[in-house]
């Protein structure tokens, strides 16, 4: 169960994280990203990074809601990267978070958009979406983006996501799942993150892995950082729902489920920390290697993508 106090401290962890992060120099636009050294182990340490590993999720959402077009809720948006990436491809967004911080960077590079041609509208709201209404038959597209993991009770917020929708509308849905992980799974994990050139040196990495005791210490690290454990946790209320089964059998009684797409074997974690001439090179490879062996059993996927849509009313139609 979520507290009050929960939610306040949730709040306060990505206002701290929004505001730690801005005064950095982080520019949560994907037109106008730039590089941040501040970023030692994240994707936006480097635009090219984000290209390779964000990217196509960006895209699964915008070329579903521009195909269905009209109105659009982002639950959960955050300093509003992907709302304001829906509203330049001509989308009436709405987006709504219960950090304040969070929707007060996302007003502000709203307003700075430059990029004007084929603007939809944006707007904004500071709420909690586990209490407030979404309104009735009232949006094309409802996207949780990094949110649902979030969220307790999600076949309650999905009641209210479906009753929001339009008939034959559309819910999009992209995760992490991490509860099916596997620590056996993570050596292959741990294995890439020992030889690639990243942030730490090879000095200091392979030379105390030699042996079994340091080796099984540097796994259970990798274990904790991939589902997010001790110091990786996020906030309070992070990976309350992190069970693919969950979220793909909550949405199933709802809605109708039109894809499902897996990643995120274990690139989300090593992207952001490589370095080297060849970064860019061998990112681009660890995403081919990272879906090859999701297709082939060989690791769990640490990421969903769900498109489903609302069955349309026949009592309606017939009114």
């Amino acid at each position: 169960m979520v507290t009050d106090e929960d939610l306040k401290k949730e709040a306060e962890a990505f206002d701290k994280q929004t505001e730690e992060r801005i005064k950095q120099g982080f520019i949560p636009d994907l037109r106008r990203l730039k590089k941040v050294e501040w970023f030692y182990n994240n994707m936006w340490r480097d635009p090219e990074f984000v290209k390779i590993h964000l990217m196509p999720k960006v895209n699964y959402v915008i070329n579903i809601a521009k195909q269905k077009g009209g109105k659009v809720l982002e639950l959960g948006c955050g300093y509003g990267y992907l709302t304001l990436e829906l509203a330049r491809n001509g989308l009436d967004v709405t987006g709504i978070d219960l950090s304040s911080k969070s929707i007060e960077v996302a007003k502000r590079f709203a307003e700075e958009n430059p990029f004007k041609e084929n603007f939809g509208s944006l707007n904004y709201e500071c709420n909690n979406i586990l209490e407030m209404e979404f309104g009735e038959n009232k949006f094309d597209t409802i996207v949780f983006f990094g949110t649902l993991h979030h969220l307790p009770d999600i076949d309650k917020i999905l009641l209210k996501v479906n009753k929001a929708l339009k008939d034959g509308g559309n819910l999009i849905v992209c995760e992490p799942i991490r509860e099916n992980l596997k620590k056996e799974e993570i050596q292959i994990a741990s294995i890439l993150k020992a030889i690639l050139p990243t942030y730490i040196p090879y000095e200091e990495k392979l030379g105390k892995l030699d042996n079994t005791e340091e080796w099984n210490k540097y796994v259970d690290e990798v274990y904790k950082e991939y589902t997010y454990q001790d110091d990786h946790e996020q906030s309070p209320c992070d990976n309350i729902t992190s069970s693919k089964d969950l979220i793909v059998n909550s949405i199933k009684n709802q809605f109708e489920v039109k894809n499902i797409e897996f990643s995120d074997a274990f690139l989300d974690k090593i992207i952001g920390g490589l370095r080297g001439e060849n970064k860019y090179l061998i990112a681009k490879f660890l995403k081919f290697l990272d879906d090859e062996m999701i297709k082939k059993n060989m690791m769990q996927p640490g990421g969903i993508r769900i498109h489903a849509v609302k069955q349309i009313n026949e009592s309606n139609i017939r009114d």
